[in-house]
């Protein structure tokens, strides 16, 4: 019988984030590194405290933008970053949204966008409404599934649970709304997204200093 592979913080972190948060236990992370529980347990006290580790592990691995000239185009970047970490990490909307969690390294990332704004010249109810606001845009974009719904089933991705929302009640809808709300459902999700983060971004530019590229 072969030795067990060695389970250290790192190790532990790393399967766990194999697993994906939408499937994280702690005994599916002790299975898959062919440990014990206890062994687990002398580095996380608990699961969700694994996976706030597995989620700082993988904020710190996004590529994040740094502020340039045009803050437009930082907010945006910084948009489509957060859409990298959550598309990469299935469930970790689900942890964020029922606060199950909070992250350092998130509220870093939050808090550098902040800063960010600040220097660009809004004040800071702006600021912190803006930057509060980019990152929930992003994560309702992949909450998925309704409460107790698996998050495993393909008709639990978001574009399907989009599109079995909305269909049924077409007929419900103004016919000058519903080829948009088709195409909206059809499409791919970032389509859609990139269309709702110009708007926002747009109302932005109507509360915040001139951006120089603009």
């Amino acid at each position: 019988m072969g030795r067990p592979p060695f389970a250290d913080r790192e190790a532990i972190v790393a399967a766990a984030l194999e697993i994906g948060l939408a499937e994280l236990t702690m005994t599916a992370v002790a299975k898959r590194l062919g440990t014990s529980h206890s062994t687990l347990y002398g580095y996380f006290r608990s699961r969700d405290e694994l996976a706030t580790a597995a989620v700082d592990h993988a904020v710190d691995a996004i590529e994040w933008p740094e502020p340039e000239q045009d803050w437009r185009a930082f907010l945006a970047a910084t948009a489509w970053a957060h859409w990298r970490l959550y598309s990469s990490h299935p469930g970790l909307a689900q942890e964020i949204i029922t606060l199950r969690l909070t992250s350092a390294a998130l509220v870093r990332r939050y808090n550098r966008t902040g800063v960010a704004l600040l220097d660009y010249g809004f004040g800071s109810q702006d600021a912190t409404l803006v930057m509060d606001m980019i990152a929930e845009l992003v994560v309702q974009a992949f909450i998925s599934t309704a409460e107790g719904e698996p998050t495993a089933q393909p008709s639990a991705t978001p574009q399907a649970r989009r599109r079995a929302l909305i269909e049924p009640w077409l007929e419900s809808y103004d016919p000058r709304l519903r080829a948009t709300l088709v195409a909206a459902v059809a499409g791919p999700p970032e389509a859609w997204f990139e269309r709702k983060l110009e708007l926002f971004l747009d109302g932005v530019a109507g509360r915040g200093p001139a951006s120089p590229l603009s």
